[in-house]
This record gives structure tokens, C-alpha cells and sequence, in this order.
């Protein structure tokens, strides 16, 4: 198999395919099952302290293009309202 591998700002990776901070980041669980299916890396998901982050109900929200109804999505919760000790604790177990 080819070698992948690369570094990015310091960051070395077996690959350059990593997953962007979104919903899938936000928890452990979901970082691990990444890194077991071959991800490269994640970006951890965006956190906020000040003001008190409060997400909007809806989560995801259409692109439309050219007349044509919902082209594509995009994520609109970009930030975590999880804290960031719990953030940390997460990253502390995955290292």
C-alpha cells in the first residue's frame, strides 16, 4: 500500500484525510471510531467560554443553487456546549 503519511504544520498523520470539527468530534467515542476506520486525524470540535454557548434547534441547514432545490447541506452548529475540562478529560484518554 502507498505511504500516505504527512505533515502538516508540525502535525504528522498517517493520511491527509481528517475529520473537520462538526458533530462527530464533539465526543470520545466518535474521535475513536474514526481513528479505528483509518481517519488521519480530527479536528476537535470549536469550544466557547464566554458568553454560555446556546445551540439552535436546527443543526443542519440546505444550500440551494441555481433554481434547484436543496444543491447540499451545511453543518450549522459549530461550536461545542460542552465544557472544556470535559473536552480535555476526552483528549487526555485518547492521547
Amino acid at each position: 500500500m502507498a505511504d500516505l503519511s504527512c505533515n502538516v504544520a508540525g502535525i504528522t498523520a498517517p493520511n491527509p484525510f481528517w475529520v473537520a470539527s462538526a458533530p462527530p468530534t464533539d465526543k470520545l467515542y466518535n474521535v475513536e471510531r474514526a481513528f479505528r476506520a483509518g481517519w488521519g486525524g480530527v479536528v476537535w470540535k470549536t469550544l466557547g467560554i464566554d458568553p454560555p454557548i446556546v445551540n439552535v434547534s436546527s443543526r443542519y441547514g440546505a444550500v440551494h443553487y441555481n433554481g434547484q432545490r436543496m444543491m447540499g447541506f451545511n453543518n450549522v452548529e459549530l461550536i461545542t456546549d460542552r465544557p472544556l475540562e470535559e473536552h480535555q478529560a476526552s483528549q487526555k484518554r485518547l492521547a
